[in-house]
């Protein structure tokens, strides 16, 4: 009689789920920057395009949700071109032609990873599971530039 079939890990695909393509071409680019960074090994997982509701009834759209050794991470891409410069409540770009200021992405990306993180500590309570609820940080990075404030961007390519 043989022995049953060890288990083995899952393939690499299985490990970035994204339901849907980004509609904008340098989103998309950089989510796949991201995706050949992914180690295929475990624990690394990423989540892209994709939606929830919040506690609060806000629907919260994330550009990609990556689980690495460190923890959580729920990461806005941002694909201005030129130096950034963060000012505290406002980002510059410094582009060839001009200056572009946005507010700050992680203000908004702090309250979906504090609302995603609440929704993970209700279904761990609804399963009534003794696991020990992730801690679910935000940055917001520029795939393939410089910033290194990525966790994937952090370690070299496969």
């Amino acid at each position: 009689m043989s022995a049953a079939p060890k288990p083995t890990a899952p393939a690499p695909r299985e490990r970035w789920f994204q339901p849907r393509r980004s509609g904008f071409r340098w989103e998309q680019e950089g989510l796949d920057h991201l995706r050949g960074l992914m180690p295929g090994t475990e624990p690394y997982r990423a989540w892209a395009t994709f939606q929830f509701t919040g506690a609060s009834g806000r629907i919260n759209e994330c550009d990609v949700l990556i689980a690495v050794p460190g923890g959580i991470y729920l990461l806005e891409l941002k694909g201005h071109p030129g130096r950034v410069m963060n000012h505290g409540d406002t980002w510059q770009f410094h582009g060839d032609d001009r200056v572009r200021t946005l507010r700050n992405p992680l203000h908004l990306t702090d309250l979906k990873a504090k609302e995603l993180k609440g929704q993970l500590e209700r279904g761990v309570h609804r399963a009534s599971t003794a696991h020990r609820q992730p801690a679910c940080r935000r940055a917001a990075a520029r795939p393939g530039r410089a910033g290194r404030c990525c966790p994937l961007c952090r370690r070299s390519p496969r």
